[in-house]
């Protein structure tokens, strides 16, 4: 049995963010899922109808199989948990992705995030709204945050433009969230 698959389930339970794609343990375990395959291929050739009733050879056949099964859910178990916590980064952040995030996906969720953003992009715009905004609702209208760099001049949602220097500042809600998003500002806590 497969030690690979148990592992990378374990790398990404006990991870909080995103772990890095363990490319090498996938193959591992895809190399011994085809192996088992071949030895089952090899076994069922090899047989008269006669030898196939033997028990062992029935057993060796059975376990060669649930194994190559148990690692094929154990890898695609990971490869959803990796793209349901990739899918969740969109709601938190949008499309805006850290680079410590970017290095620790594989090029195939790279490509996956960037459809999902699209997707979803588009479908926002057709309807006029910001779904990775608001995704608590609000206990006040405006918000304090810190702007935490100079960024110069920016034009909010609201329609207005400011000049974000390094300061607090009371701002909309709306106004804000992309701010947040993007890393230009911190929201301080109320009361």
């Amino acid at each position: 049995m497969s030690a690979h698959g148990k592992e990378l389930l374990l790398e990404i339970k006990r991870s909080n963010g995103l772990p890095a794609y363990n490319g090498d343990r996938m193959r591992k375990i895809v190399n011994e899922t085809q192996q088992l395959h071949l030895c089952i291929v090899k076994k069922m050739d090899l047989k008269t109808p006669e030898e196939l009733r033997d028990p062992t050879v029935t057993c060796s056949i059975v376990v060669n199989n649930a194994t190559a099964k148990r690692n094929k859910r154990m890898a695609l178990a990971y490869v959803n948990e990796r793209l349901n916590r990739i899918k969740r980064m969109w709601w938190t952040r949008s499309s805006i992705l850290p680079e410590d995030m970017k290095h620790n996906m594989s090029q195939a969720e790279k490509d996956f995030f960037e459809g999902y953003d699209k997707i979803l992009s588009a479908y926002c715009q057709d309807i006029d709204v910001d779904l990775a905004s608001d995704m608590m609702p609000p206990r006040d209208h405006m918000v304090q945050v810190r702007i935490l760099k100079d960024y110069g001049e920016v034009l909010l949602r609201s329609g207005q433009f400011i000049d974000l220097k390094r300061s607090s500042v009371c701002m909309l809600r709306s106004d804000v969230e992309s701010l947040i998003q993007r890393g230009i500002a911190v929201q301080l806590k109320s009361g």
